[in-house]
């Protein structure tokens, strides 16, 4: 088994973001995008699921995957495939937006694969905002472990400052870093995790 940042033994780490917000033009969605493109220059293949573009209903329990837009069995599929996650919210009230939770509560269509929802797997935690954003990230915190996800150590507050005049892009040095930070902790942890797999049905091959 061969480990090279953002690959393993030849195949990229993949890499789902979810986030943005139902405002067409989110700043939200900029500041992850940007995350995505330091993990593709790591490497990596990455996946955006834009909450805007899915579109989702209120999670309801009682319905199937079926009966919710194909949009959410796109989700679950590109989420199962993957092997780490990217999250970013904005700042609604001083906590995260109903659309971003509304997206991660139906990520518990996952609740019995095996493991479990996100499995371990690894999750970065972005918000765009002012000093409320603190709260967002704690907030995200609490979901990611609830989903059975691993929240990486560095978290990323984007400020308004962070971003170029029109709102394209993170040109803000000190939080392209701290982005790059996360974002290698991802990829790292999620690499570990592949080459664990990978192991572990080597072995049973062998033991066959």
């Amino acid at each position: 088994m061969t480990a090279d940042f953002g690959q393993i033994n030849g195949r990229p780490i993949r890499l789902v973001g979810i986030g943005g917000s139902t405002r067409k033009g989110s700043h939200s969605l900029v500041a992850l995008k940007a995350a995505l493109r330091l993990a593709e220059e790591a490497g990596a293949t990455t996946t955006l699921a834009d909450v805007r573009e899915l579109a989702l209903p209120v999670y309801n329990a009682d319905l199937q995957v079926a009966d919710y837009p194909p949009s959410l069995a796109w989700l679950l599929d590109e989420v199962r495939a993957s092997d780490g996650l990217i999250l970013c919210s904005p700042t609604y009230h001083g906590s995260v937006t109903g659309a971003v939770k509304n997206v991660l509560d139906a990520l518990d269509f996952m609740i019995d694969d095996t493991p479990s929802n996100l499995g371990g797997r690894p999750v970065g935690l972005m918000a765009y905002g002012g000093q409320s954003a603190v709260n967002v990230l704690n907030a995200l915190h609490h979901t990611v472990r609830g989903l059975s996800g691993h929240a990486t150590q560095t978290f990323v507050a984007v400020p308004g400052s962070a971003f170029n005049d029109r709102w394209t892009d993170v040109t803000e040095e000190g939080v392209l870093k701290r982005l790059g930070t996360m974002v290698g902790e991802v990829i790292d942890q999620a690499a570990l995790r592949r080459l664990a797999k990978d192991t572990v049905v080597a072995s049973a091959t062998v033991n066959d």
